[in-house]
């Protein structure tokens, strides 16, 4: 299963609805929805129509948002931020970042990198 079926099954479950009823609403049938959610088709002209029944971003279902809303990543949004910060900036983020990794490496929690 990919990433737009495991989330499309979660909206479903969450609201505790059946595949069956999910296809009604969508006009479809539960065999087509069943694709969907298994990954064997991506519901391409039913995405907009997916998003407003779940009250979530298409980003969202697609997988290349982080949450319901369609937000950029965060991991996005942090670099996007390192980016804009002044060089002094970038290097109290750097040194903060190697301190807090070798930590990490020393409580043996990452593989060490060269």
């Amino acid at each position: 299963m990919n990433v737009t079926g495991q989330r499309l099954r979660l909206l479903r479950e969450e609201r505790k609805w059946s595949q069956e009823a999910v296809a009604e609403k969508l006009g479809i049938s539960r065999t087509a929805y069943n694709k969907y959610e298994n990954g064997a088709i991506r519901p391409v002209r039913k995405l907009k129509e997916l998003a407003d029944l779940f009250g979530v971003s298409a980003d969202y279902i697609l997988g290349s948002a982080d949450d319901e809303t369609g937000d950029v990543p965060a991991m996005h949004r942090q670099m996007k931020k390192y980016m804009e910060l002044s060089d002094n900036g970038r290097k109290i983020v750097d040194l903060t970042l190697d301190a807090v990794y070798a930590h990490e490496e020393r409580r043996g929690n990452l593989p060490k990198y060269e």
